[in-house]
């Protein structure tokens, strides 16, 4: 059985440790940190094709209540257009 056994660098203290199967060779990598940004979270994924890991946005889903206030918005201003509308047109229906 083998096991790969993680220490810290500065001062040689245990870590962790996890059984492993195969051998595997570790790189280090420095990432640079995404601002945050509303709506968003980051994730650190590993780009297949520029062989590196890389931060990206990942948009959280709105709720259901999210979706169904900005449809109310949405049609109380289409009825609020649509109300003056009505009164333009008929302040031009009085004029004649």
């Amino acid at each position: 059985m083998k096991v790969l056994l993680r220490f810290n660098k500065k001062d040689n203290s245990f870590v962790d440790m996890q059984s492993a199967v195969d051998e595997y060779v570790f790189k280090y990598q420095d990432v640079e940190e995404l601002p945050n940004k509303d709506g968003y979270y980051t994730r650190l994924e590993y780009d297949e094709k520029a062989k590196k890991a890389v931060m990206k946005y990942i948009e959280i889903p709105k709720t259901e209540e999210q979706i169904l206030k900005e449809e109310l918005k949405a049609m109380k201003e289409q009825l609020e257009q649509t109300n003056r509308a009505v009164e333009d047109l008929a302040m031009q229906n009085a004029g004649v």
